[in-house]
């Protein structure tokens, strides 16, 4: 498969392609003005040793290469931005397209990639295309050029003396070749290994409170010992790699030095070349060892860039299981909407047991249904397959008598809205994480759904009241206050179907009652799916449905399911003694 990561990249070159151009030109102007510089310093030696130097000469040649170094930091100045800027460009094209792909996939692949890895890939990886894409593209081309005329003007002095002087560059080749895939595994191991020391710092960062709720910073601290040992001895592996690599090169360029000092001195002395030759073929020597050096660095620019792009490429050819239809089907306007189960069967990938079983219901325009349960049962997984965050079966779910399979993935989700038992908030406002769903929303209807979760007073006794900060994740609001806030997000929207995943499971009983009366007030004329583990609290419902290990063994009215004596009938006597026990 193509790399998703250099299309990105090709791609951006091609609509930058005049500044990528313009750059490169610049950049070549400055290695041409660069080689001139020991010309001039020829013809000053020279004039000097044969005793024809005058002050205006030497005058003229000293301005002519303040003039060239001038010309050089203006060149400098002009392809900088241009070729860098492409590299900063590529960076945030790719973390974009990251990003984008990231919030596309389905449940499972999140769940099975966590979010330190992801994170490490975002963000050092990226650093690592990005260096290759800018100083590793520049010290190429820079080298390639600067290379090639150096060699032409040490030819244009001394065939002989280059001959001998390039004889240990094939060992650099051979060198090179070598070393590159061990340097390629050697990165590769590195940033796998900073990946995982990542995620498990975050993860001891976001479970801080558990840290030390059960005093476990010392073992904590001895698992990171662990990660950054490892993290520390892949990296001196490939320090050895480049600890060979690097002084080899430095070993074989200066070999060709000691060649010029010894052979070029002799041809010196016997008048083969001129001492002014000499001074200038040293010095294109000079700008030659700096491409062969640029050369090690340029193969270890690209061998780490080329790792971290493989990482970034698993990500961006990962496909999701859940995609938007070519030819998707449309859903009525305001009108209420139904929703409809018919056998639904679903297996977690990688799982044998199914986790539902042949699973029928139906939630009618202006009904309100609740499931019931076991811990384990299905219950969320079936909300879950409701609002297509996993991918249900075809002609399994229908919205409206339409598969929801065949509904844009937005179009379903503005309608059905799940209200999950975690309620994640964003470290932002109370007005941001309330108005999420309806960013125009006006202070009177954010208000009335404050009131109708039963937190209205609790915002009003903040600090700042809506434009209040929330913590990370709102953890300085009790876990009763965040499960009140997203309800209240999901009352804002006021879809036409509502999916409650025990919502309220964090807020007493008492507080319960008086939400859920209410919301039986404002969810007059529209759907509502409650699932709750508390079965007084779904007493009300029209039709409610037990599920056990996948499947749906009862279904009817609360009465109707107490007069049958079965599961529903013992769940709910199990729950009365025990709240009877507890007063």
């Amino acid at each position: 498969m193509p790399s998703q990561g250099f299309a990105i990249l090709k791609d951006l070159a091609r609509r930058r392609w005049w500044l990528l151009v313009i750059g490169f030109l610049a950049l070549v102007a400055v290695d041409l003005a660069q080689l001139y510089v020991p010309r001039l310093i020829k013809f000053a030696v020279d004039d000097l040793t044969a005793g024809t130097a005058t002050s205006r000469s030497l005058l003229i040649l000293g301005l002519a290469i303040f003039g060239l170094a001038a010309v050089m930091a203006g060149l400098r100045i002009l392809w900088r931005p241009m070729l860098f800027g492409y590299a900063r460009a590529a960076e945030r094209d790719l973390r974009r397209s990251l990003f984008d792909h990231m919030q596309g996939m389905h449940l499972g692949y999140l769940n099975d990639n966590p979010p330190g890895e992801l994170m490490a890939r975002a963000t050092n990886d990226l650093n690592n295309i990005r260096m290759a894409a800018g100083m590793g593209m520049v010290a190429a081309v820079d080298g390639f050029f600067m290379g090639l005329a150096a060699l032409g003007f040490m030819l244009y002095i001394s065939p002989l003396l280059t001959l001998l002087a390039i004889l240990p560059m094939p060992a650099v080749v051979l060198l090179t070749r070598a070393q590159s895939k061990k340097m390629h595994q050697g990165y590769i191991d590195v940033q796998e290994s900073f990946s995982a020391m990542t995620e498990q710092v975050r993860e001891v960062l976001s479970g801080i409170r558990l840290v030390k709720a059960y005093g476990l910073a010392g073992r904590e601290m001895g698992r990171l010992a662990k990660s950054g040992r490892g993290y520390l001895e892949f990296n001196l592996n490939l320090a050895r790699v480049l600890g060979l690599f690097f002084p080899m090169m430095a070993l074989f360029t200066n070999l060709g030095l000691a060649v010029v000092l010894g052979a070029g001195g002799t041809m010196t002395v016997f008048g083969q070349i001129t001492p002014g030759d000499y001074v200038a073929f040293s010095a294109y020597l000079n700008m030659l060892t700096w491409p062969m050096m640029a050369l090690g660095w340029v193969v270890s620019l690209i061998q780490r860039a080329k790792a971290s792009l493989g990482r970034v490429d698993q990500i961006l050819s990962a496909q999701p299981e859940v995609n938007d239809p070519v030819r998707p089907e449309s859903l009525p306007g305001d009108q209420p909407l139904d929703l409809a189960v018919r056998g639904l069967s679903f297996t977690y990938p990688g799982e044998r047991q199914r986790a539902l079983k042949e699973v029928s219901l139906s939630l009618p325009a202006q009904g309100k249904v609740a499931v019931v349960g076991r811990i384990a049962s299905g219950k969320s997984t079936l909300l879950h397959l409701m609002t297509r965050l996993y991918e249900p079966a075809p002609d399994s779910i229908y919205l409206a008598g339409v598969d929801v399979r065949k509904l844009r993935q937005e179009d379903l989700r503005t309608r059905v809205v799940l209200v999950t038992q975690e309620a994640f908030l964003f470290s932002a406002s109370v007005r941001f994480n309330l108005t999420l769903g309806k960013p125009g929303a006006s202070e009177e209807e954010m208000w009335a759904a404050l009131r109708a979760a039963d937190l209205a007073e609790d915002v009003e006794a903040l600090p700042q009241g809506l434009d209040s900060q929330l913590g990370e994740k709102g953890l300085n609001l009790s876990g009763g206050q965040r499960q009140r806030l997203a309800l209240a997000r999901a009352l804002l929207v006021d879809p036409p179907i509502l999916l409650l995943d025990d919502p309220l499971s964090a807020v007493d009983t008492e507080t319960e009652g008086r939400i859920l009366a209410t919301l039986g007030q404002l969810r007059q004329g529209r759907a509502s799916l409650m699932v709750s583990h508390r079965l007084a609290s779904v007493a009300f419902a029209d039709r409610i449905y037990v599920l056990d290990k996948g499947r749906v063994i009862e279904k009817g009215g609360h009465q109707e399911l107490m007069d049958l004596g079965g599961v529903y009938h013992t769940l709910f006597a199990e729950q009365a003694l025990l709240a009877e026990l507890e007063g």
